[in-house]
Formats: structure tokens, sequence, C-alpha cells
């Protein structure tokens, strides 16, 4: 139980990172939901969703708004889903899935972004900003994937 009270900590802090430092936001956001992985890695899916809820809970409590809900939405549970998705065999239909999950993400955004803020999506319209966000979440994911590998070949034996 420390072990998974120091994780949903670390991520925590790594929101609150993320509020403090503006620049960096999405990119702590993301890094946010590391803790969720090593959870998931330690003690399976059930711990790591705890920790992900426990997070999320903590940080929208602390600093409602914009990190909160990215990572409530996408970032925090990312890491069940991918482990999830990656059991299935076929790599397309493992990449199908998680452009599902990218495209579900997206419209619910999008709507969101109509309906309740003074977006009205002239700025950037959803036809450039869907690509463009596939792109960036296609990265999001190998990188995620190389730091998986590295947890496991570097770090992950000093936890044991």
């Amino acid at each position: 139980m420390a072990r998974l009270a120091i994780l949903t900590a670390m991520g925590v802090i790594l929101m609150l990172l993320g509020n403090v430092i503006p620049a960096g936001r999405i990119a702590l956001v993301a890094l946010a939901s590391l803790p969720v992985c090593v959870a998931l890695m330690m003690y399976g899916i059930g711990w790591a969703l705890g920790v992900f809820a426990v997070t999320a809970a903590l940080c929208a409590l602390l600093w409602p708004g914009g990190s909160a809900i990215m990572y409530a939405a996408f970032f925090g549970y990312y890491p069940v889903a991918k482990s999830l998705f990656e059991r299935i065999h076929n790599k397309y239909i493992c990449w199908a899935c998680k452009f599902a999950l990218y495209t579900a993400v997206f419209a619910l955004y999008w709507m969101l972004a109509l309906a309740l803020f003074s977006f009205t999506g002239r700025e950037l319209p959803w036809y450039i900003l869907y690509p463009l966000g596939a792109v960036v979440f296609w990265l999001y994911d190998q990188a995620y994937a190389t730091l998986i590998r590295f947890y496991l070949v570097k770090i992950a034996r000093y936890f044991e």
C-alpha cells in the first residue's frame, strides 16, 4: 500500500508541476500517467486503476481545470488501455482500437469545447486538428513504449 501511495503522490506532484509550468503542461500531464503504468506492471490492472482514480480525484479537488480534465479524460488511464489493447496479437486491430479511443476522446473534447466555451471551431477546424493530434498521439504511444522498456530494463529491479 505504501508503494501505491508513493506512486499516487508522484502523479499528483507531476500534475502540480503541470499547473505551475504552463509551457510544459501537456508533457507533465502525460508524465503523470507513468505512476499508473508502474502500478500496472507491479500490481495489476485493479491497483493501477486505483492509482489513476485517486490521482484524478486529488487533482480535480486541488486544481480543477484543464490539466485535471486532460488527465482524467485520457492520459491517466491510457497505460491500462494500452496494456489491454496490446494483448491483441494483430497489430492492425491493436492500432485500430488505440485510434478508436483517440477518436472518441477527440470527439468528446471537440463537442465540449463547442458547447461550453466560446470556441467556434473557425480558429482551428477539426479536419486540421484531428490529423495533427493523431500524429502526436502516435508519437506519444511510441515514446510511452520506449519509457516502459526503459523501466523494465533499468529500473524495475530496484522495486522488487
